[in-house]
């Protein structure tokens, strides 16, 4: 599971920075997620090796431009792909309506299913073949959202001790049996759930939109294993614009990361005054005092691992 970032920039575009978009990719799949879609994000997605065709779920965490502006041109993109597997995508019910008077104002037509949810609608999670997406309510100064996005399609292993212990001999059906399938033999039923587990726990992570409280994520945040969240400005930074930005600043994020022990705390969404080399050193040095985990501040093509957990027998 890999999570890359198309897009750190918060409000406009810079040189060094485009606008909101994070991509997650899954280890036993091609198709792939992305978290909100600013302006320029298929341009972004040229650079690295994702490709449209196998883009599969398009979530948007609220109608602010700098997170939704570049989805028309990304999804006509998709459609002179070939793409014709359906699109599945969670957004604000304003956004899906922006998408549609777009296309229909400008003629496209789409050769596949684009399967829209409003977001206002979802309760739980929605689950894909590949992945589960369950959404959390954010603070911002319009309704905004997070995502987290945890991994399915996990390799089994089989319990050979078990195995040898109930006298059943290696033959095909431990294939069948590390592939879930429950089989017969000898005229008995064979249980998967009994003889085979995955071989590592499914990973999860959380990709915010803006959001200036961070502890609305503390009900969802106890299996994650990293947490993608803005810190669009230092803590005297915003005491100077005023409080009610609808952001964070990197103390903020940091102490919530802190307190709730989260291993990996990925910031983004980065104001243009730290545009440019060293700038960030500040938000930098405020996050590191407040949390002792792994730290990363995102650049745009960065590509992100998150580490497996093993499990045994």
């Amino acid at each position: 599971m890999q999570l890359e970032f198309l897009g750190t920039s918060s409000g406009s575009p810079t040189t060094y920075r485009n606008m909101s978009a994070t991509a997650v990719r899954f280890e036993k799949s091609k198709q792939w997620l992305l978290v909100d879609c600013g302006e320029g994000t298929q341009h972004q997605i040229l650079k690295s090796k994702l490709t449209l065709y196998q883009l599969s779920v398009i979530c948007i965490s609220h109608v602010h431009g700098d997170h939704c502006y570049g989805l028309p041109g990304l999804i006509a993109s998709m459609a002179m792909s070939g793409r014709q597997a359906p699109v599945y995508m969670i957004a604000p019910k304003k956004v899906i309506e922006y998408l549609h008077a777009t296309f229909a104002l400008t003629d496209v037509s789409l050769p596949f299913d684009l399967k829209t949810t409003s977001i206002e609608e979802i309760h739980g999670r929605l689950e894909f073949d590949f992945c589960s997406v369950e959404v959390m309510s954010l603070k911002h100064r319009v309704p905004s959202y997070g995502f987290k996005v945890t991994e399915k399609l996990i390799p089994n292993k089989l319990r050979i001790a078990a195995l040898k212990a109930d006298g059943i001999p290696a033959g095909p059906h431990f294939n069948q049996l590390q592939k879930g399938l429950d089989v017969k033999f000898n005229g008995q039923t064979l249980c998967s759930q009994q003889y085979a587990f995955p071989s590592w726990k499914p990973r999860a992570v959380i990709v915010c939109g803006d959001n200036e409280k961070p502890s609305l994520l503390k009900p969802y945040i106890c299996d994650v294993n990293l947490l993608v969240h803005e810190a669009t400005f230092t803590h005297s930074d915003l005491m100077k614009v005023g409080k009610h930005t609808g952001h964070s600043d990197a103390k903020r994020v940091a102490q919530f990361a802190q307190s709730v022990q989260i291993a990996c705390l990925v910031l983004t969404h980065f104001s243009v005054r730290y545009h440019g080399p060293g700038l960030l050193d500040k938000l930098k040095e405020e996050a590191q005092t407040n949390f002792e985990g792994e730290l990363i501040l995102a650049n745009d093509g960065d590509i992100i691992d998150v580490p497996k957990v093993l499990l045994s027998e």
